[in-house]
């Protein structure tokens, strides 16, 4: 399975110590150049760069399609288009990303697209972890942005009682 990932995922994941939960589950992760960029050199110095960037398991490919990706960044950010455009590229199977106008970005463009907290609720039933609400409230305490709907929607989905919030 190819897998195409944006930088919200990555970061999310190292946050919460998770990150190893990507190479369970897809053995090997793609990004972008631009979001290599924006986790390990921008990022230098803040928890999960180092992480990243030592990960055999995370290849950062750079886009062949600039002109793609130009035309992208109207409506999006760099990382995001270039997740896109390498996503067609490589012909990705799965995009991991979380912002909403990408998300509608990739779905319009015929990609299956799953964010952080689908990639929770395909642990659990992978068996890899045992709750999805330990994570998400792990989340929330390290001031990952999610909407309460969001993570009623999710324990829902996982088989959870939701928090009354």
């Amino acid at each position: 399975m190819i897998v195409v990932s944006d930088s919200t995922i990555l970061i999310g994941l190292v946050k919460i110590g998770k990150l190893d939960l990507l190479k369970e589950i897809f053995s090997k992760v793609f990004i972008p150049e631009e979001v290599f960029k924006e986790v390990v050199e921008r990022g230098k110095g803040k928890p999960g760069s180092e992480i990243i960037k030592e990960a055999a398991w995370i290849e950062a490919k750079p886009v062949k399609d600039k002109i793609q990706v130009a035309f992208l960044l109207g409506s999006l950010e760099k990382g995001e288009a270039e997740v896109l455009v390498l996503a067609r590229e490589l012909k990705a199977d799965l995009i991991l990303l979380d912002e909403e106008k990408a998300r509608k970005s990739a779905v319009i463009a015929g990609f299956e697209i799953m964010g952080l907290l689908g990639l929770f609720i395909l642990a659990k039933n992978l068996g890899l972890i045992h709750e999805v609400r330990p994570l998400v409230d792990e989340l929330m305490i390290k001031k990952f942005r999610i909407s309460d709907k969001l993570i009623k929607e999710t324990l829902r989905k996982a088989g959870e009682s939701p928090i009354n919030r």
